[in-house]
């Protein structure tokens, strides 16, 4: 083992093959079996990558142009474990490592992750819902399978620096139902009036139900959504404070606020939002919710461990390479990045198939290592890579990235 690992970085330590973009760039593709590949990396980037990503063969039983998807069980396990228990050290002690898979072998490679990760290490286990039940998938022994996994495990436990990450959302929730006429004022002088009967005076009418008449109510509960984000500022709900939940000071002023129920009552609680109180209920601002977006004001939410916001359809152009059925989309893997890593982090995908994972990391700023077999790096990642790096590639978040080219990468074998 210790000649292999000595040989695999001696071919690695080579002069680089081809250099693209900037010679100086860091970041590097290299072809070949990314198990001599991840022995190789380990005396240069042991314990250096922030962001480990991983899109390997689900094992379906299925031939690809590609690969062949078809192992024994066992091979499948023999061949993850190998992969996993060399990667490991090369992951930061404040990282995580996020592994995709479907249904086949979920269970297999979870028992695995947690036999090479550490079961307390096992952050999340995340539904990826990636089509819709229709056409030929619908015919099924059983329900229609339209979700993929991602398993994420850190390295160490509690290190992990989680990024919040939050997702559009439709409408506006309806429990914010109430306007703060007067937000600037302060709090003793603040009036309210229910939002419906603002936004109907702001159309011209004299009351709700007249506005409603008006408009139909359709379009006055879309207008009453829109105004609502508008004016975020000013819109506002009233909650129930968990009583056992909060701190004895926190306490203290609710049992005041009851007591004086046409008062405001703020406490300030540093790192948390402060604590403003009308009537014993906490008093819950709108704008809190809303981020500004190239549509509009949306309303958004916590990330789940549900991700059905990103489309996997209509992916045969992103990156300019064609990867049937397994492509992922680059909305997917910036939204992983973002949530595990900062600008000039190291991250690695050592089943880079067509350069998803590198084409994205170079767009946010990271450095990466990828690693593909030879005939499919060349085909596929090198290709789309230097249209990254020549700005040439205005698919997939590029526009939204704003990303006009840049950096280099070399090409290692």
């Amino acid at each position: 083992m210790r000649l292999l690992a000595r040989a695999a970085e001696a071919d690695l330590r080579l002069e680089r093959r081809e250099a693209i973009g900037d010679r100086a760039a860091e970041n590097r593709l290299i072809v070949g079996d990314n198990a001599t590949a991840l022995l190789a990396l380990k005396p240069e980037f042991e314990g250096r990558f922030r962001c480990i990503y991983l899109d390997p063969p689900f094992n379906t039983g299925r031939r690809f142009d590609e690969y062949e998807d078809s192992l024994s069980p066992e091979a499948w396990r023999s061949m993850m474990h190998e992969r996993l228990a060399r990667l490991r050290p090369l992951l930061a002690e404040d990282g995580a490592v996020f592994v995709e898979i479907d249904d086949t072998e979920v269970g297999s490679l979870i028992l695995l992750m947690d036999e090479v990760f550490g079961r307390e290490q096992r952050v999340s286990v995340v539904t990826i819902v990636r089509s819709a039940s229709t056409g030929h998938k619908a015919i099924n022994r059983g329900p229609v399978n339209v979700t993929d996994f991602l398993l994420i495990y850190e390295k160490s436990r509690g290190r992990w620096k989680y990024r919040p990450e939050r997702r559009p959302r439709g409408g506006v929730d309806r429990a914010y139902s109430t306007f703060l006429v007067n937000p600037e004022a302060k709090a003793d002088a603040w009036r309210f009036e229910p939002l419906s009967k603002v936004f109907a005076a702001v159309q011209g009418h004299a009351a709700t139900k007249d506005a409603v008449r008006a408009m139909g109510r359709a379009a006055f509960d879309d207008a009453l959504a829109r105004f609502a984000l508008e004016n975020a500022d000013h819109v506002v709900r009233f909650a129930q404070p968990r009583y056992d939940a909060v701190s004895r000071q926190a306490r203290a002023l609710i049992d005041r606020s009851r007591a004086q129920p046409d008062s405001i009552f703020r406490l300030e609680r540093g790192a948390l939002s402060d604590l403003v109180l009308k009537g014993g209920n906490r008093l819950l601002f709108l704008s809190r919710k809303v981020r500004s977006t190239p549509a509009g004001p949306s309303m958004v939410e916590p990330l789940t461990n549900v991700w059905d916001d990103v489309p996997f359809q209509g992916l045969a152009k992103e990156g300019g390479v064609v990867f049937s059925r397994n492509k992922k989309p680059e909305r997917l893997l910036a939204r992983i990045l973002a949530m595990s890593s900062d600008e000039g982090d190291w991250i690695l995908d050592p089943f880079l198939g067509s350069g998803t994972t590198a084409a994205v990391a170079h767009k946010m700023g990271r450095r990466w290592v990828g690693i593909e077999r030879g005939e499919q790096a060349h085909r596929l990642c090198v290709p789309r890579l230097t249209r990254v790096v020549l700005g040439r590639d205005l698919t997939g978040v590029t526009r939204s990235l704003g990303w006009r080219g840049g950096g280099g990468f070399g090409v290692y074998s």
